[in-house]
């Protein structure tokens, strides 16, 4: 496992992070720490996930661990969550959930053009303060809002967003995957090159959900499989079915093939090799793949190779 560093936390952070929104059994958990994997990422809205995450946590090392949730979600009764007081009591709401005074990275869920980027800086700060939270950042916020709130941290000397988490990966999200405008923002796609640049320059870390696309890189459809799209659920069709991400896949079962390596290996090395602080969240429900994809770590990219598989070039 390789390891990296958040900015207000000072522990090292797993590359790789395993996502728990559909957590049903800790066998998952004591595979991905047996993998040297640390990190965890949860939420408020993703149900029973926080509760059994915290029942596992009982008695362990929390020193060793890295915990991150999100909170202020909209609701179908409550559209518009982005707002202090949501945030003050889903920070108490995950705490207790979760059994730990303090959360290792909280991120607000989804942002809100009704949200004042100034107010809920000043709130974050106060939760840290009082020693609920270490380091903070935003969930599908772009980088235009997460400069706007650290603008306004630097001008009042607060502590600034450290952390984000759009989709990234080799796969672009060409549509919102689940729907209803949820404001699901992501950094793939020629459109996002501005916002890519911003993330190196800014070295703001990256957890990058849907790393490989809701499965679509897994490995567990071909490309030539002429109902490959019926294997992608609901969501992963919304959001990755496109002859263009199927071509991608097409051409990482080909240089997986000759770097002896799996697709979901190579997809995940192809966003180690993006020049950010980047940490990729990975679900699944078999122990073993936890292991076999950290062998992402491993494989070796040119900017060539990674340029050809994002249909940047057409040889290598």
């Amino acid at each position: 496992m390789k390891y990296g560093t958040i900015s207000g936390l000072d522990k090292p952070v797993s590359r790789l992070v395993l996502g728990c929104a559909d957590l049903k059994d800790t066998a998952v958990l004591d595979a991905a720490v047996d993998a040297g994997v640390n990190a965890f990422d949860t939420a408020h809205v993703y149900g029973g996930s926080e509760e059994l995450l915290g029942r596992w946590l009982k008695g362990r090392d929390l020193d060793k661990l890295v915990i991150e949730t999100k909170g202020c979600h909209p609701t179908p009764l409550r559209p518009d969550r982005v707002t202090p007081a949501c945030l003050v009591k889903d920070v108490e709401t995950s705490l207790r959930r979760l059994g730990v005074e303090c959360i290792d990275l909280f991120l607000l869920h989804r942002d809100s053009h009704h949200a004042q980027a100034g107010e809920l800086v000043e709130t974050l700060n106060d939760l840290k303060k009082q020693g609920k939270l270490r380091a903070f950042g935003g969930s599908n916020w772009t980088a235009e809002r997460i400069q706007e709130a650290n603008d306004y941290a630097a001008a009042h000397d607060l502590e600034p967003f450290t952390v984000s988490s759009p989709h990234f990966g080799l796969a672009c999200q060409i549509r919102d995957p689940w729907g209803g405008g949820a404001g699901c923002v992501t950094l793939t796609g020629a459109d996002r090159e501005g916002e890519r640049a911003w993330y190196r320059e800014s070295g703001t870390a990256v957890l990058a959900f849907s790393s490989l696309a809701r499965g679509m890189l897994s490995g567990k459809i071909s490309a030539a499989d002429p109902k490959r799209a019926d294997k992608l659920d609901a969501a992963g069709r919304r959001g990755y079915d496109c002859p263009e991400n199927w071509e991608r896949l097409r051409r990482a079962e080909v240089l997986a093939k000759e770097k002896g390596c799996t697709v979901a290996q190579l997809s995940l090395a192809w966003l180690f090799h993006q020049d950010m602080n980047a940490y990729a969240i990975f679900s699944t429900g078999n122990p073993a793949r936890i292991a076999a994809n950290c062998g992402a770590l491993e494989v070796a990219l040119t900017r060539e190779e990674c340029r050809w598989l994002n249909l940047e070039a057409d040889g290598r």
